[in-house]
């Protein structure tokens, strides 16, 4: 083993003495250079890889979980002034479980388990607002679930319970929302969060919450008012479906136009009021009659009336049989009812009137140039027929021919062009000067060649210690070459300044 060991060092010594010293330092920087970028790859390879566990922190949350952290001897590192703790990888999630088995983060909010903390002899006043403080902070961990809040803060304010009906107040909540980078809330996603938090608050209704946006923007104004009101407005949805009409119409009207007077010679605008009442109609239409049965009931009668005569007394109340009384009158009676039953003849219409239908269109045109009014009046018929024009709604079409400002767009394409030939030649002329700066470095080295030789400068044999080829066995190329070789090598021994400064011309030029 000794000799082996001995055989390498006298290998390594040989090899070392027939270096030059030019050879000798690169060779020493060279392996200095190897070892530092191992040292470096290694000591990237071994340090812990920290990533971030969690962003945006509160400062409470941060101080417990750094906390928590220092007492399992787990590194971390700060971050964005102390709101993002970032850990080795191979911890992140595992630490996320325990910390979640902490409660931690808690977003800065208290929740329910805030009433383990409750003390003996509490009293009812205290135990109602520590309820209230519990519901915001299990709101505001609700609502930070959403995709678009980046932070909320909750507040609810539940007035006192009253005997007298009158005098008993509502309910009321605000809520401050802080949306990420590049997003907001649409209206139904407000109406959405407002419901949200009236469900979760007893006998709080959604119009009474308030939701405001850390710019001061009132977002949830006019919406719960706008539900309740008669007079609907239109939703978003609903103004994008109008501006789409609207646009689709101008983009055919224009085409249409720029074939006859040619391209960018017409602009279009278009104003469209579409209908979105659904409108549900009902009609009950009864024919002619037809006798389906006739009743018919008459009844009649007739009676006689004795009126006595002659003197009072016995006499006269003793009735005379077989003889006429005088005074004696007959009467009748007569009733006839009449009922007829009828078949009805009933046809019922139900219609439902799908929204979107067009209420009111007007339509401007503007043509580049002057128009007689033979040219207009064709222009409006055309644009009326292609739009679906109806006068009865109110639709309206104006034609107007005004020579169009074309300055600006003019002076924008001079821009562009200057700025295009501006590129060319700067193009062209980084391509001659390295050109030129290369064709002057090889001038520079040819010429101190011819110079060298013109003096007699004779190159010194170098001894070569690799072994080489013998002379009889390389062809005349490469014997060329050699020699070549040999004067550049006896020239940076001879002038090494000269050389230098040749070099340092040639990297000075700037690459073609």
């Amino acid at each position: 083993m000794k000799e082996i060991w001995l055989n390498q060092k006298e290998k390594a010594l040989a090899f070392w003495n027939k270096l030059s010293r030019n050879q000798k330092i690169l060779f020493v920087a060279g392996v200095s250079l190897t070892l530092a970028v191992a040292v470096l790859l290694i000591s990237f390879a071994t340090k812990p890889d920290f990533v971030p566990l969690y962003t945006n922190l509160e400062p409470q949350d941060a101080a417990a979980i750094t906390d928590y952290l220092k007492e399992k001897k787990i590194p971390y590192k700060l971050a964005d002034e102390g709101s993002t703790i970032l850990v080795p990888s191979s911890f992140k999630y595992q630490l996320r479980l325990d910390l979640a088995n902490e409660g931690l983060p808690s977003g800065g909010s208290v929740g329910f388990e805030f009433f383990s903390k409750s003390g003996f002899g509490e009293t009812e006043s205290q135990r109602r607002i520590r309820y209230l403080i519990a519901l915001q902070g299990e709101l505001e961990r609700t609502i930070r679930k959403l995709e678009a809040v980046d932070d909320v803060r909750v507040h609810i304010v539940v007035p006192e319970p009253s005997l007298f009906l009158e005098k008993e107040r509502e309910a009321t909540a605000s809520v401050l929302v802080k949306l990420k980078p590049g997003r907001k809330l649409d209206e139904r996603q407000v109406l959405g969060l407002m419901r949200l938090v009236a469900s979760g608050v007893e006998g709080l209704k959604p119009e009474n919450v308030t939701v405001v946006d850390v710019h001061g923007n009132i977002l949830s104004e006019g919406i719960a008012e706008a539900k309740e009101s008669s007079a609907p407005r239109l939703t978003a949805s609903q103004i994008k479906v109008q501006q789409d009409y609207e646009r689709k119409l101008e983009e055919s009207i224009q085409s249409m136009l720029e074939r006859v007077v040619g391209p960018g010679k017409a602009v279009v605008r278009a104003s469209v009021l579409l209908d979105f009442d659904q409108v549900e109609i009902r009609k009950e239409d009864y024919g002619d009659k037809t006798i389906r049965s006739q009743q018919i009931n008459e009844e009649s009668s007739s009676s006689r009336n004795l009126t006595a005569e002659g003197e009072p007394g016995v006499g006269s109340n003793i009735p005379l049989y077989g003889e006429a009384t005088a005074g004696q009158e007959l009467g009748q009676y007569q009733k006839t009812e009449k009922i007829t039953n009828y078949e009805v003849d009933k046809e019922e219409e139900y219609r439902v009137v799908a929204p979107g239908q067009v209420k009111q269109l007007s339509l401007s045109v503007v043509i580049d140039g002057e128009l007689d009014s033979q040219k207009q009046r064709e222009i409006e018929e055309l644009v009326a027929s292609a739009a679906g024009i109806n006068p009865e709604r109110g639709d309206t079409v104006t034609v107007t021919g005004m020579p169009f400002n074309t300055a600006w767009a003019q002076k924008m394409e001079a821009e562009m062009e200057a700025e295009r030939k501006r590129q060319q030649m700067l193009t062209y002329g980084l391509a001659v000067a390295g050109t030129v700066g290369f064709s002057l470095f090889l001038f520079l080295v040819f010429r101190s060649l011819k110079r060298r030789e013109e003096k007699g400068f004779v190159p010194r044999p170098t001894v070569v210690e690799e072994p080489t080829l013998p002379e009889e066995e390389l062809s005349e190329e490469e014997r060329e070459r050699m020699r070549v070789l040999q004067k550049i090598q006896n020239l940076v021994k001879k002038s090494p300044k000269e050389v230098a400064q040749l070099i340092k011309i040639w990297l000075a030029e700037k690459p073609r």
